[in-house]
């Protein structure tokens, strides 16, 4: 199975009226518990607006970063395509699908259906009692390097390699009960 390891950096926290302005996605599939990555693509995004001063705080985003960037429209195509079949994960994924939906709206477009998995609810599940299911947080308690936390590219990849611990925890786990139920 084939997976996109999907993040995106916004001017707010509402789709309706944010905008992305960075996108960070990587094609990988899972091979003895590891990752392959196929490939990727990491661009900032002019959103057309002005960044508001609580987003730069977040993921240091300045409107000069953005000068010259392309539109969402400009690197839709090649976001589509590395997601073509692909099952998307992200960590909270309803709000990473929320912006990608809004976006493709915008260009009269709607997202291929697709499965998606949210490495919050599989951390949850795969690794339960934690003090904290932030990406960070959950990455830093498991090993995971995570790189530069809120930038796009590597929060995908912290995402995906949170994605194969859990797959390989929740495997673990399958194992367990049915060698100690006998099924």
């Amino acid at each position: 199975m084939t997976f996109l390891a999907l993040d995106f950096e916004t001017t707010g926290l509402d789709a309706g009226t944010g905008r992305v302005v960075e996108v960070g996605a990587i094609r990988f599939r899972l091979k003895g518990g590891d990752c392959l990555e196929e490939a990727c693509m990491a661009a900032l995004v002019d959103p057309c607006m002005p960044m508001p001063a609580r987003a730069i705080s977040i993921h240091g985003i300045r409107d000069e970063d953005l000068e010259g960037a392309p539109t969402f429209g400009e690197v839709a195509p090649s976001l589509l395509a590395l997601a073509e079949g692909a099952a998307i994960v992200a960590h909270n994924a309803r709000f990473d699908l929320s912006f990608l939906d809004a976006e493709l709206a915008r260009l009269g477009m709607s997202r291929p259906p697709s499965a998606a998995h949210d490495t919050v609810h599989l951390s949850r599940r795969a690794f339960p009692g934690r003090a904290s299911y932030r990406l960070g947080a959950i990455a830093s308690a498991l090993g995971i390097d995570s790189g530069l936390a809120h930038r796009a590219l590597d929060d995908a990849r912290t995402c995906m390699r949170l994605y194969a611990a859990c797959a390989r925890q929740l495997r673990r786990s399958a194992k367990e009960r049915r060698c100690n139920t006998g099924s």
